[in-house]
């Protein structure tokens, strides 16, 4: 419900610029073979199998008239596994996206920046692959492997920003993210969570390779059966394009986190130095993303604040008119700020794919997940997960105007 109801208000806000823009339709269907060897996510008792997984999808394309785009898509996978001990991790996932290859001008001073992603999976592999870790308009998410539960993750975040003067730029941002899981086994330790926040900023652009101004942003964590808590945040913002394709953005400054007072559980609170960055490079068919967070973070799943710091890369090539690849990889420590007796979790995760182009509606790829989560004990010592694919799309755009 609450995706639909971003989606109702974003598209009648781009039609405000509808001269030059374009709206194409793209369904696809996506059918994959492979292997994985830990089928239940669990750190004992591995079963591995072969299966199938099979992905309808359905995407909205809009194209502005400066070449902004913004793509709603959606999808629904079903996995079935071949091994007789793997029938019971057979799994389903419903996944929704809108992100955008950056502003959308909706005045000649006013643009925004949307991100939302909604995602309910039986499959705890399969979030920790959809997550999107590293967003630069979403708050960092956890890209944490619950086990075999099924989890329900919604996250969404609008940006604007104000062109007061031809130097000043004026922005405002509100973001929500909720986590839920609804079959979690007695004794999981596993919690629903929910986070709102607000952020406003000031910049003054300096030259056309500079930008640096001043932020502030606030979030209230909301937890099932734990203390609520705050955090605000105070910093700078900066942005420099050392060249036409290599540019670097970013946040630093100092967090404060308030866990409320509750029965048996005294007011406690903390400060740290907190920011984001990302830096991107982009020349050609090939680009380039390494991105970084360290900030206080309130979906966990534990029922806790934790203490969280994310780092990862990005590439993407298209080396020949009809081959291309993309690796990308995250590294994830979350520990928590005041439970001495919560869950502190480690979390390696890579993906790479060599895809290749056999039609201009089909396109066969190979690709290879791997995934490493260490705890203090929650979910034993060590969870290992493997996989390769080999898959082909089917995907053709319609041009609606």
């Amino acid at each position: 419900m609450c995706f639909l109801a971003f989606v109702s208000v974003l598209i009648p806000m781009m039609s405000t610029d509808a001269v030059g823009l374009n709206m194409d339709v793209v369904p696809s269907v996506r059918l994959e073979e492979g292997w994985n060897s830990n089928v239940y996510d669990t750190p004992i008792n591995e079963v591995s199998s072969f299966g199938t997984r099979l992905t309808p999808a359905l995407a909205l394309r809009f194209t502005s008239q400066d070449n902004a785009m913004i793509q709603v898509s959606g999808n629904y996978e079903n996995i079935w596994y071949y091994d007789a001990q793997a029938k019971d991790a057979n799994s389903h996932t419903w996944f929704v996206r809108v992100d955008s290859s950056g502003a959308w001008g909706l005045t000649p001073t006013l643009s925004m920046v949307p991100s939302v992603y909604y995602l309910n999976t039986t499959n705890a592999s399969r979030r920790t692959q959809l997550v999107p870790s590293g967003d630069p308009v979403l708050p960092p998410v956890s890209i944490t492997n619950y086990g075999s539960t099924n989890t329900e993750d919604f996250g969404g975040a609008l940006n604007f920003e104000y062109l007061a003067t031809q130097n000043v730029i004026i922005g405002v941002g509100g973001n929500y993210t909720e986590q839920r899981f609804t079959d979690s086994l007695p004794g999981s330790g596993l919690t629903d969570s929910s986070t709102a926040g607000g952020a406003a900023s000031v910049s003054y652009i300096f030259s056309p390779r500079t930008r640096l101004g001043i932020i502030a942003a606030g979030t209230h964590q909301t937890y099932q059966n734990s203390p609520d808590a705050d955090t605000l945040f105070g910093g700078i913002l900066f942005g420099y394009q050392f060249s036409p394709a290599f540019s670097l953005y970013g946040t630093f400054g100092m967090s404060h986190i308030r866990q409320s007072e509750a029965p048996g559980i005294p007011s406690q609170s903390e400060s740290k130095p907190s920011g984001r960055f990302n830096i991107l490079y982009v020349r050609e068919t090939f680009t380039a993303r390494a991105y970084g967070s360290a900030d206080y973070y309130g979906g966990g799943g534990f029922g806790a604040a934790t203490r969280q710091w994310t780092a990862g890369l990005d590439f993407t090539d298209q080396f020949t008119v009809n081959w291309s690849w993309n690796l990308s990889g995250a590294y994830q420590v979350s520990q928590s700020v005041f439970e001495t007796d919560a869950v502190d979790l480690t979390t390696i995760y890579g993906t790479g794919r060599l895809r290749y182009q056999l039609l201009s509606w089909a396109s066969v790829d190979l690709t290879g997940n791997l995934n490493r989560q260490r705890s203090n004990g929650q979910f034993g010592e060590t969870l290992n997960l493997y996989s390769a694919l080999l898959g082909i799309t089917i995907e053709k755009p319609y041009r609606i105007y």
